[in-house]
């Protein structure tokens, strides 16, 4: 019965394996972008935003 169990194991896995491409169509690889790609602005970091207080905070306390 392990055997058998391990057959289908093995069988189940490439079957899954096999079928996670299906439906790709082309490359993988990342597209070419549609315009120049622009360099981050390191004085636009994101904010510091205040503390947000939900509910479950005082069952928590």
């Amino acid at each position: 019965m392990g055997s058998a169990l391990r057959i289908l194991t093995i069988l189940a896995l490439i079957v899954g394996v096999g079928l996670s491409g299906c439906g790709r169509r082309g490359s993988l690889d990342r597209p070419a972008p549609a315009g120049p790609e622009v360099k981050g602005d390191p004085a636009t970091k994101m904010s510091r935003a205040p503390d947000r207080h939900l509910w479950i905070d005082r069952l928590l306390q």
